[in-house]
């Protein structure tokens, strides 16, 4: 379906490994139901370096594939750390990445923390506010370990990504109070919505909520300024395209990476010897259940729901693919 679209082998892979790993890691909305929006048809892009300096470079992706152009971001941020600490890679022209995760997981499987964050287009109000100025915003951070699970943060800055309201709407669930506002500022929740109406929802004007209150808001801010004015692809209603920012450090050039692991490693065993608080089962760390979710997604495979099946086989159809025959 990815090569269809003008995609090169190279190319088609990256896309869809990131999209598998988004599904093997639960987050369906960024999985691999996201593989049509993939497959429209596109002009060759011609990635370039248009500035850089020892430790950071601009990327321009020229509307490559966001996770292409994620990936050779974060292999220049890599490629910069090494030996210097710290370099970061920033992208303009940049298109949807998906996953966060992935990225920030290259730096760490070669014994580096990844910062990942992204600047999207308006759908989240401002604390106190009822317009959408700001964008999902949403980061990753991967820290290795030693023989624990490495520590991976990735969320959104609003209370949930934009696509985790129509994996919910498809999986036939409400939406939880405090989600969403409309136009007015009155809360959407419950059935207000449903897969027919959510995008006449965003287009006149609905907006989701920072999560954290105040705090939440103020990381979201910080990331729209990160990902759109240190590379001047704009903020707010001014953003364009997906503009984001790759940081690595280089663990070694600060400590012996064995060391470090181990202290990492002591970290999360104190954390998980904490006592359970009353209604939960245990304490996790940032990734681990998704680490989980991934094992059992191994074993049991990738559930996907009717409707966004439909459209994979249909996009199948209208590409001239016999998903029938690939399947047997």
């Amino acid at each position: 379906m990815v090569k269809r679209s003008g995609a090169s082998d190279e190319e088609a892979e990256i896309v869809v490994d990131v999209l598998v790993y988004g599904s093997l890691w639960g987050i369906d909305s960024h999985g691999v139901r996201a593989l049509p929006v993939f497959a429209k048809r596109r002009a060759r892009a011609e990635m370039k370096v248009v500035k850089e300096a020892p430790s950071m470079a601009i990327l321009d992706a020229d509307h490559a594939w966001g996770p292409v152009s994620a990936v050779r971001a974060m292999e220049i941020a890599m490629e910069k750390a090494e030996g210097r600490g710290i370099a970061c890679c920033s992208v303009v022209n940049g298109e949807w990445i998906t996953n966060l995760f992935y990225y920030a997981m290259m730096a760490v499987g070669n014994d580096m923390i990844g910062v990942v964050t992204a600047r999207e287009g308006p759908v989240c109000a401002p604390w106190g506010g009822t317009k959408p100025v700001m964008g999902t915003n949403p980061m990753s951070v991967g820290v290795p370990a030693g023989k624990e699970y490495p520590i991976v943060l990735d969320f959104a800055t609003t209370m949930v990504a934009q696509g985790h309201v129509m994996t919910r709407l498809l999986e036939g669930r409400p939406i939880p109070e405090g989600w969403l506002i409309d136009r007015q500022g009155s809360p959407v929740k419950g059935r207000d919505l449903s897969v027919e109406t959510i995008d006449e929802f965003w287009e006149t004007g609905g907006s989701l909520l920072p999560f954290g209150t105040y705090k939440g808001y103020g990381i979201n801010v910080v990331i729209d300024v990160l990902g759109g004015a240190l590379n001047l692809t704009g903020t707010g209603s001014r953003a364009r395209g997906q503009g984001f920012l790759m940081t690595v450090l280089d663990i070694a050039s600060f400590s012996p990476v064995d060391d470090f692991k181990e202290e990492v490693d002591r970290l999360i065993a104190e954390i998980k010897s904490s006592p359970v608080m009353p209604g939960f089962d245990e304490v996790l760390l940032p990734g681990e259940r998704e680490h989980r979710a991934m094992e059992r997604r191994r074993r049991e495979g990738i559930p996907v729901d009717e409707r966004s099946w439909r459209n994979i086989l249909e996009t199948c159809g209208k590409l001239g693919i016999d998903a029938k025959a690939i399947m047997e």
